[in-house]
């Protein structure tokens, strides 16, 4: 089983949330799914793709199909193609709101395999005593340049294009995410995050107050409120999840 807590904070510039996220939990015992979307599009367009991103994750993962496939990697690029030709509609349909699309990042736990489905700039950890392990690289133009070794990790965190992504859900008819599974049996927590988090505390400081003596509500609180200290010039959203037997392991 799993405890977890989730916020999600609109940030001190921003005048509406455009991030949404979901947490699905399951009556079997080694069962759960969450899912982070970062809408972008300005106004109220970024906020209508990360919805629909999030509700197609939600109505797909629920779904008595998942239950039964036998190829959780490929059900999960299938929910990434469904919430992709929804946003396209969408955008088709009404002009208006023509250019928007979303980040997406959606976990699957099974037993000790964690599922993940990526694409976009929000990030998955796993955080254990040494500190926090990116399981996913940002699909922006600043890792592209520092892949290409164009620019230094100094030049990468301030970099004035940080926030431009090179893929999401809603800008081209077939979506790229990067799928994968991973055994996460030593990890004591699985983050996951949109960029409003990450753009505003590093490695360090997230892992200082996730390592915390606190409950998980206080440790998703303050992350988000030391972003906002910092500037909390995005929204911020933040999903901490634990397993059962971490925190039976901490009392």
């Amino acid at each position: 089983m799993f405890n977890y807590a989730s916020k999600s904070d609109t940030g001190k510039v921003r005048e509406n949330n455009e991030d949404h996220h979901i947490v699905v939990l399951y009556d079997e015992e080694n069962e759960f799914a969450a899912a982070i979307a970062d809408g972008m599009g300005g106004h109220l367009f970024g906020e209508i793709a990360s919805k629909a991103a999030i509700d197609t994750f939600e109505k797909k993962i629920r779904d008595r199909k998942f239950k039964n496939c036998t190829n959780i990697k490929e059900y999960l690029l299938h929910i990434s193609q469904v919430a992709n030709r929804e946003i396209l509609q969408f955008s088709k349909k009404h002009k208006v709101v023509s250019g928007m699309g979303t980040t997406l990042i959606a976990v699957y736990i099974k037993d000790d395999t964690l599922y993940i489905s990526h694409i976009g700039d929000s990030r998955t950890y796993l955080v254990d005593d040494e500190g926090l392990n990116l399981l996913t690289k940002d699909h922006s133009l600043v890792q592209e340049l520092l892949d290409k070794g164009d620019i230094t990790i100094s030049e990468y965190k301030a970099h004035p294009k940080k926030n431009v992504i090179t893929k999401a859900l809603g800008i081209s008819e077939e979506p790229e995410p990067d799928i994968f599974q991973v055994p996460f049996e030593s990890a004591n927590y699985i983050l996951l995050c949109s960029d409003g988090l990450t753009n505003m505390l590093d490695d360090n400081e997230i892992f200082n107050i996730i390592n915390q003596e606190t409950d998980l509500e206080r440790k998703v609180k303050d992350l988000t409120d030391a972003a906002n200290e910092k500037g909390g010039t995005d929204n911020i959203t933040v999903i901490i999840i634990q397993p059962t037997d971490k925190t039976e392991a901490e009392k």
